[in-house]
């Protein structure tokens, strides 16, 4: 395999849009429930999925499609605006053939070629966080991040070149931690995703986001005592939330996401922006 150059973009997560003319032959977006476009749907050992109402009663025709979301949610929104016109397939709803090169070479090319989006990190921190023996975090976000570039290497050594990092956003805002924190942010938890908090309530005000504490879905306080579920109380005005449960950000916030990550200016995205990644080759 040659060896080449590797782009790695830290992005803390947030939204505008500007469109650059940048041709990639796929983009591979490998993330958690935040980014899932309806694997989870086929996960046998899953105990927790999406596929039901009121989740996509903003999708087109109203479906559920296994989204945690009102409707489209951040992997939807960077497809689109690198031209492509369809949303992501689920992984496991690619038949055998779909996207196979035969030739090691040609794979290797197509994979450099190709754009990674990686967002994982909120729910090892959250699961270390609520474990009944947690790492400290002095030495738990140390050993997250060897994780992490191990399997960043693993990428690297099939052939993959250029990798949209995104950050792990002020999780200690959810609404299921706030439920535990009489309705305030978890500190330490925003402590440990490394997130942008500190600028979080401007900038929410100023991307009209009336409600950022409540779910738009869900029961009981915050409505963040249970999932998203058919007999789940459901907001009237789904573009004014952050949160489309107790975990999982509003179509409205996934699209500001998905817009700052690719056209965004340093503060937000750095050194390069997504749209200046896919031209960067």
């Amino acid at each position: 395999m040659s060896k080449g150059f590797v782009s790695i973009v830290l992005a803390l997560a947030t939204g505008l849009l500007q469109l650059a003319n940048a041709e990639v032959p796929a983009i591979f977006i490998l993330g958690d429930s935040t980014a899932d476009v309806g694997t989870n749907n086929y996960l046998p050992d899953s105990n927790i999925t999406a596929n039901y109402p009121h989740n996509g009663v903003d999708f087109p025709f109203g479906r559920e499609t296994g989204r945690f979301s009102n409707g489209l949610n951040t992997a939807d929104f960077l497809a689109r605006l690198f031209g492509f016109k369809r949303s992501p397939l689920s992984f496991l709803a690619f038949n055998g053939t779909y996207g196979i090169k035969k030739r090691q070479s040609e794979t290797e090319e197509f994979l450099s070629k190709s754009l990674f989006f990686i967002s994982v990190g909120s729910n090892d921190i959250m699961g270390n966080y609520h474990s009944n023996y947690p790492i400290p975090k002095e030495q738990f976000i140390p050993k997250l991040a060897v994780v992490y570039e191990k399997h960043l290497r693993n990428l690297i050594s099939v052939g993959a070149r250029r990798f949209g990092i995104i950050g792990v956003p002020p999780v200690g805002c959810c609404p299921s931690q706030r439920l535990s924190a009489n309705g305030e942010c978890v500190k330490d938890l925003n402590d440990q995703a490394e997130a942008f908090f500190s600028t979080m309530d401007t900038l929410m005000r100023n991307l009209n986001f009336i409600d950022v504490k409540n779910a738009c879905c869900g029961n009981g306080t915050l409505k963040a005592e249970s999932f998203c579920t058919p007999s789940a109380k459901l907001c009237s005005n789904c573009h004014q939330y952050l949160f489309w449960d107790l975990f999982h950000p509003a179509q409205a916030a996934s699209k500001m996401v998905a817009f700052k990550v690719y056209s965004g200016e340093p503060e937000y995205v750095t050194p390069i922006n997504f749209s200046q990644l896919a031209d960067a080759y």
